[in-house]
């Protein structure tokens, strides 16, 4: 029904898990991202009369999970239902979801040790935080591409399409001898599983915040830490950072085993909230003829109900 539901490649990766040649529109509104406050109002605040009491009937807010310690769905103010986040469904789709089921210990030697310089089984992945068009990002790249180094050694840094296409952001991470890759952007329906890729290959992944992707890799016991100068979004309240550290701690504590990682990645994107495949084609609305409707609402209504609540 609306374009974000196709961000990142998420529709696609639930055709793919369906056995379906492609994505259809879905009716109702599916949550992008892991985010640290309700996806209500972070994801879908534009649509608010849809999961509203007197809302249609016949479109839902697809959360990814009930359990994630971000918000406490039985208190909001509409109704949303947890599906589990698409990138499960990725996994589960190309057999991965429970590729790592024993994880290591976690441990990781820094530059001193001599870690591999490229991503792969042994290599570290880091995945800064990003700003969006409408909020930039602001901080030192220079700094933290040293820090990293010197505490990961030269390693593969995936920036997102905004920074990717900043030579100055670029040349930071190139000169500190890391080597600089990208995804594209997030309509790309290949998104997610370049991602899918770019992790699975690495033996860590890392972040200067806690974000999707260390959620991501976590969740498939990959080794992750969270460490370096977490930057600033601009507009953005400067206690927001204290406030992910504390209701997430593990996830900032390299000491911290992986499987406990896992178990916290778990309930944030939602795993005992995936659907059996006739349960997900009914929830998207897919189990409906072809229309016109979707179509409409794709392209005219939903952006036009955007425009009015922006």
């Amino acid at each position: 029904m609306e374009s974000q539901n196709h961000y990142y490649g998420h529709s696609a990766a639930f055709a793919l898990y369906l056995g379906l040649p492609a994505p259809r529109h879905v009716r109702g509104l599916v949550q992008h991202g892991w985010t640290a406050v309700s996806p209500l109002g972070t994801h879908f605040r534009d649509f608010p009369r849809i999961g509203a009491a007197d809302g249609p009937a016949d479109r839902r807010l697809l959360v990814w999970s009930h359990r994630s310690r971000a918000w406490d769905p039985t208190s909001a103010d509409r109704a949303s239902v947890p599906i589990g986040a698409p990138w499960l469904y990725l996994c589960s789709a190309l057999g991965t979801l429970d590729a790592r089921s024993a994880p290591g210990d976690g441990s990781h030697e820094g530059a001193a040790g001599g870690t591999g310089t490229v991503a792969g089984p042994h290599g570290t992945v880091i995945l800064p935080v990003h700003g969006i068009a409408t909020q930039r990002l602001e901080g030192d790249h220079r700094a933290v591409a040293r820090e990293w180094a010197r505490t990961e050694g030269p390693s593969t840094v995936c920036l997102y399409h905004v920074e990717a296409r900043d030579p100055a952001v670029v040349r930071a991470y190139v000169d500190a001898g890391h080597t600089c890759v990208t995804l594209g952007e997030r309509t790309d329906p290949a998104f997610l599983g370049r991602l899918h890729t770019l992790l699975t290959g690495a033996g860590r992944v890392v972040s200067n915040r806690l974000s999707t992707p260390v959620v991501y890799a976590a969740a498939l016991g990959i080794d992750t830490a969270v460490h370096g100068d977490g930057m600033a979004l601009e507009g953005e309240d400067p206690q927001a950072l204290a406030r992910v550290r504390t209701l997430w701690p593990e996830m900032h504590d390299d000491s911290v085993p992986l499987a406990d990682r896992r178990a916290v990645a778990a309930d944030e994107l939602g795993l005992a909230s995936l659907r059996e495949p006739d349960e997900l084609v009914r929830l998207l609305g897919w189990d409906r003829a072809l229309r016109v409707g979707p179509w409409w609402q794709h392209w005219v209504s939903a952006p036009a109900s955007r425009a009015v609540t922006t």
